[in-house]
């Protein structure tokens, strides 16, 4: 820092308070380091000269090297052109101390002297100047300048320390503003705050990420409580601003001006001056990466289906815990193998090698198929194969995701035995009869062979239930279905038709006799008799016969015919059969008459509707009616459905009469609506009329001309068949309904099987029970499951259930009891026309609600 001299007379010499304005006082000279504080060094001064009765004083301060002095002076005083370095050196080497001294310049007395400054590391000269020889000083003098001169040392080093603080600021400044330019462009947040906690920098990045400009900023006093709300927070992120390790990245959660947490890493750079700058990085994207990692990992660890991740090369890479539940294949067993080892013989190499194209084709595949455990068990499961590609469409992993349906399965095989069998003999019923004897007839086509189809009806059976009790009754068909079981080969069938009634079908035959053979046997062994409850009780069998291909080469007419066949064998005295002979055609021909009849009587505006309501078993509330066609004929007064309807399945009268209904139902609505009435109305749509081309739009079109009418109050019921004439198209057209507005109901639901496999594709919401089930639900437990099943199966698929058939009140309360609370039959009522229906509600709701 070299020497700092200052001169100052008895008169202030005013000196400026800032070194950074020294070069633009008029009246300074500096020389050297330059001198501060200049009001305390000119009192300083003019003590030291007062207390020694001097005409002037000044200080002098060696640095470490001793050289380099600094005048610093008014600008009317002349140089010191007689003082250099070396006379203040000399004096202080010499200890030439309170004693009257001369520079090396000066050849006259000594005017000077010299009172020595010392503190710590601070040394130097207080210099007096008299006009006249110095002279000896008093004590109490010394005493005085010694204590001035110490108060000079401490001052000079104040005044260091005060430049070396501000040469410091200067220079962080200084960084600051040079590196600004650069920060402000640098893809990642900077920022720098004061000692006060104001900031100073704030680079565009910054700016992206918290939404505050610079100039935002700069204007608040406390900007940490903009990003840090909440005081201990904050009290944390101070905390950690003069801590040793501030540079050391922590992980903060600061808000941006939406007031969203963020999750970032901050730096601390304290600078000389105590500013601190601030490097970030902004991690909030990666921690949620980090999250939905976790979670991801969580769903694969956690997941009740099995899980496996393959490679490009379909070799295991991952499973997880519910993979080794279900194969019996622990990690270690499969990872870096391949999924062949879970293949099993069922499915054959097309089977595999179609489903890989379909991977390459379409990038997913999902499907029923059979693998195989650790033990060797095979199984059947659910599974989904996706394929992961890179951006640039390169196989990185498989994943297959499976679940094992063996109880399922399971479920479906006894709810598909239950459909298609006789729940009291276990034998097929009437549907799976239907289906066995069409691919009879389809075969004997092809092998040019006969088929010969049996209707049996049993002789005496209505005794034995009415002597002997139905418990008696159910054991005599069980052991009747046992023996026609014995007598009937692999290739033939047997089935209940229901009640009292079998059906045989028997394949392969060549001629007559072989027929005759077979029914003779069949008479013979259900003619034995057998005991029951300690009674020998002997039956016999009617039996019509009807024959492919000569008879007729469709399963239902064959079936029909072979009825009629057993009428006749009734009419013989029974413990016969009868084949069918050409009267039955000439039935036929009037069936065709009747047609044309029933065509006729169509025109005629004959036909009508009448109105079953349906209740709600807890509240007795009525929740709506069905729709149900009848013929007013001339002669035979009201005729029901059952009479007519079959001759109009079919037909070209079909879509016709079923649109009829439609308008009808409609009409009958508005007057409804009209009155104040308001419920749900069903009608029936037949397979023919469902899966018109035309059936969408014309039921769109009738439902536009009735706007008075809500569709929401409209359900359409379909049975079966519909299901087993084209599923695929079934189900857009059910959607559509759907669209429209209308409910969809599956009516007589639990008589077939065929649907079953498929209900959870169609868009159904209501299921109702056939009235056979209710019918004997008092008084037959195979009934009882059957309807317990329909409702467990609707309640896990969301459906809705009615119950069709109830007539007295005990049946109700067993549906209640099933879990079954919507019913209609003549229980609640007799079908009614519509015009009776306002007056029938009036009675209705006397009776149930109190007065």
């Amino acid at each position: 820092m070299g020497l700092m001299v200052c001169w100052l007379d008895k008169a202030v010499i005013r000196m400026s308070m800032d070194m950074r304005n020294y070069d633009n006082q008029d009246d300074v000279v500096t020389e050297g380091a330059g001198a501060e504080r200049s009001d305390d060094w000119s009192l300083l001064c003019a003590q030291a000269a007062t207390c020694a009765d001097a005409d002037r004083a000044w200080l002098v301060f060696f640095n470490a090297d001793g050289c380099s002095p600094s005048v610093v002076m008014e600008r009317r005083w002349p140089p010191l052109l007689q003082w250099d370095a070396s006379d203040y050196l000399a004096i202080r080497q010499k200890a030439q101390f309170y004693c009257a001294v001369s520079p090396a310049g000066d050849t006259g007395i000594g005017r000077y002297m010299a009172v020595p400054v010392s503190r710590g590391s601070v040394g130097g000269l207080l210099l007096l100047e008299y006009r006249t020889m110095a002279p000896r000083l008093a004590p109490t003098q010394r005493q005085t300048l010694d204590m001035l001169a110490t108060h000079g040392a401490l001052l000079w080093r104040e005044q260091e320390q005060s430049a070396r603080q501000r040469k410091r600021e200067g220079a962080s400044r200084r960084f600051l503003r040079r590196l600004k330019s650069m920060f402000d462009h640098v893809p990642i947040p900077i920022n720098g705050f004061d000692s006060q906690g104001r900031c100073i920098l704030w680079n565009h990045e910054c700016e992206r990420i918290f939404g505050w400009s610079f100039e935002e900023l700069k204007q608040h006093s406390a900007p940490l409580t903009l990003f840090y709300p909440d005081p201990e927070q904050r009290r944390q992120v101070v905390g950690t601003f003069t801590s040793l390790n501030s540079s050391v990245f922590r992980e903060w959660r600061p808000l941006n001006r939406k007031g969203e947490a963020l999750t970032m890493l901050w730096a601390n750079i304290i600078l000389p001056n105590g500013d601190m700058l601030c490097v970030g990085q902004d991690i909030s994207a990666q921690k949620a990466i980090e999250a939905q990692q976790r979670l991801a990992t969580s769903v694969f660890e956690s997941s009740y289906e099995g899980i496996m991740v393959t490679d490009a090369d379909n070799r295991i890479t991952h499973v997880n815990p519910a993979f080794t539940r279900i194969t019996g294949y622990s990690p270690e067993d499969v990872i870096g193998g391949s999924p062949e080892l879970l293949r099993t013989q069922d499915h054959d190499h097309d089977f595999y090698a179609e489903l890989c194209r379909h991977l390459d084709a379409r990038e997913h595949w999902q499907g029923e198929l059979w693998s195989r455990r650790k033990n060797g068990e095979s199984y059947p499961l659910l599974l989904a194969v996706s394929v992961v590609c890179d951006d640039e469409n390169r196989v990185l992993h498989h994943v297959v995701i499976f679940s094992d349906i063996t109880h399922l399965k399971q479920h479906e095989a006894e709810l598909k035995h239950r459909a298609c069998h006789d729940a009291l003999t276990n034998i097929p019923n009437r549907l799976l009869f239907g289906e066995l004897l069409e691919r009879a007839i389809a075969g004997a086509k092809r092998n040019e062979d006969r088929v010969a189809v049996c209707y049996l009806d049993l002789d005496g059976f209505k005794q034995v239930n009415d002597n002997l009790g139905h418990a008696a009754g159910d054991r005599l068909l069980i052991e009747i279905s046992r023996r026609l079981g014995q007598i009937t080969r692999s290739c033939d069938a047997l089935a209940r038709l229901g009640g009292d009634e079998f059906a045989l079908l028997f394949t392969g035959l060549h001629h007559d006799l072989e027929c005759d053979e077979i029914l003779d046997r069949v008479l013979a062994v259900i003619h034995e008799p057998m005991e029951l409850d300690g009674q020998q009780v002997r039956v016999s069998a009617s039996i019509g016969v009807a024959l492919s291909p000569q008879d007729a080469d469709d399963a239902e007419l064959l079936l029909r015919y072979a009825d009629q066949a057993m009428y006749q064998a009734k009419k013989q005295g029974k413990n016969t059969y009868v084949f069918f002979d050409a009267e039955l055609h000439r039935q036929e021909h009037d069936r065709k008459q009747q047609f044309a009849l029933l065509s006729a009587a169509f025109k005629r505006n004959e036909f009508l509707l009448y109105y079953q309501p349906r209740i709600d078993l807890l509240s007795k509330r009525v929740i709506g009616v069905e729709a149900l066609l009848r013929w007013q004929h001339s002669r035979r007064g009201i005729v029901a459905p059952a009479d007519f309807l079959p001759l109009i399945i079919g037909s070209e009268l079909e879509f016709e009469v079923g649109l009829w209904v439609i308008e009808r139902v409609l009409d009958q609505m508005k007057v409804w609506v009209a009155q104040g009435l308001e419920f749900r109305v069903s009608f029936n749509v037949s397979t023919g009329q469902l899966m018109h081309p035309d059936f969408i739009d014309a039921l769109d079109r009738l439902l536009a001309r009735f706007p008075q009418v809500s569709p929401s109050l409209l359900d359409l019921e379909f049975q079966e068949a519909a299901v087993l004439a084209d599923i695929d198209g079934l189900i857009p057209v059910l959607k559509r309904c759907r669209l429209l507005g209308l409910g969809v109901l599956f009516d007589n639901f639990g008589t077939g099987y065929s649907s079953l496999a498929h209900l959870n594709r169609l868009p159904v919401d209501t299921l109702k029970i056939d009235r056979s089930f209710v019918g004997e639900l008092l008084s037959k437990e195979q009934d009882v499951g059957m309807v317990e099943s329909v409702i467990q199966l609707a309640a896990v698929l969301r459906m809705g259930v009615i119950a069709d058939g109830m007539e007295i009140s005990a049946q109700g309360e067993r549906l209640q009891q099933l879990g079954c609370l919507y019913v209609q039959g003549y229980g609640v009522s007799l079908p009614l026309p519509g015009e009776q229906i306002e007056s029938w509600l009036q009675t209705w709701n006397d009776k149930r609600l109190p007065h």
